[in-house]
């Protein structure tokens, strides 16, 4: 008796590298001819002279996955706006299945964005914002929750000099953005 049930086709993820700085466009590109995208990002904390701002970060610069049939769309995706190239090592490009894959999707949700936002100790780096000492380096000394400030202890002209600080002036210095990032369970 034959077979008629349909085996079900699982296509393959691919690293696509995009242009520097075009991720998000190549990512929009891919979509539009129906290919299935993920680019995950982390939404940090940012210091700048106008004060701490959240932005959107990808997760792998200037790399992004797509899951599509080779043999029918790789040179479409080679040569799609933003697309610097496939990864490939010699002459084998980089495939995932999707049982690699999908534990990330699973975290980072359909928005593809997810927060970090560590809280601080006393001992951690932070680095300061705002117009006054934006940009400088300096280390939590305590926490003052009630007034919405921090102590810090700040290095000027090589004299350690502690400095009280509003609590949203203060960006942590982190390793790398999943160093802060809750462990899933």
């Amino acid at each position: 008796m034959p077979d008629t049930a349909l085996s079900v086709i699982v296509l393959p993820w691919f690293c696509v590298r995009s242009q520097p700085a075009r991720q998000n466009v190549a990512a929009a590109h891919l979509r539009s001819f129906g290919i299935e995208v993920f680019n995950p990002h982390l939404r940090v904390r940012k210091a700048t002279r106008a004060g701490v701002v959240w932005r959107a970060e990808p997760l792998f610069q200037n790399y992004l996955f797509a899951r599509f049939d080779f043999a029918e769309l790789h040179r479409r995706v080679r040569y799609a706006f933003g697309v610097n190239n496939l990864l490939h090592f010699g002459g084998r490009y980089a495939e995932l299945s999707d049982a690699e894959l999908s534990p990330l999707r699973a975290e980072w949700g359909p928005a593809e964005t997810r927060p970090v936002d560590p809280t601080l100790r006393p001992g951690d780096r932070v680095r300061l914002s705002g117009a006054l000492f934006c940009g400088l380096e300096a280390e939590v000394l305590c926490l003052l929750p009630a007034r919405q400030r921090v102590r810090v202890l700040l290095n000027l002209l090589g004299t350690p000099a502690p400095a009280e600080v509003a609590a949203g002036d203060i960006v942590p210095i982190l390793s790398h953005p999943l160093a802060a990032a809750p462990v899933p369970a």
